[in-house]
């Protein structure tokens, strides 16, 4: 899989993603660019990144670091922030072998095949 570069005119937009996303609600710990931790809420999540709620909000470009079940620490971009929920990019794709057990542990719900 390739990532979206968003320095490019290229890049599409919020509704077109490489990855389909899988509905989560968890509780996640990330740090900030100043290295100040804080706490999200993760909405839904793919192979390739997620959507927070975090009130304070981030600028597009910031670099965060989640610590998450299973993989444990992944670094994400900030793709686009806008009341109170922000879309980030990892900077490595979830392999598969991890992603099942990991959304697993973040509470997803339904059909995970």
């Amino acid at each position: 899989m390739r990532k979206i570069d968003t320095n490019k005119a290229n890049y599409v937009g919020l509704d077109q993603r490489l990855s389909p996303r899988s509905d989560v609600y968890c509780r996640l710990p990330f740090v900030l660019p100043d290295g100040r931790q804080e706490m999200c809420t993760c909405v839904n999540i793919s192979a390739d990144g997620l959507l927070m709620r975090y009130e304070r909000g981030l600028e597009p470009g910031d670099l965060v670091i989640f610590r998450m079940p299973i993989v444990g620490r992944i670094t994400a971009k900030v793709i686009w922030s806008l009341g109170g929920k922000t879309g980030v990019q990892f900077d490595r794709m979830i392999g598969v072998e991890d992603y099942l057990p990991m959304i697993r542990a973040m509470g997803a719900r339904g059909d995970l095949n």
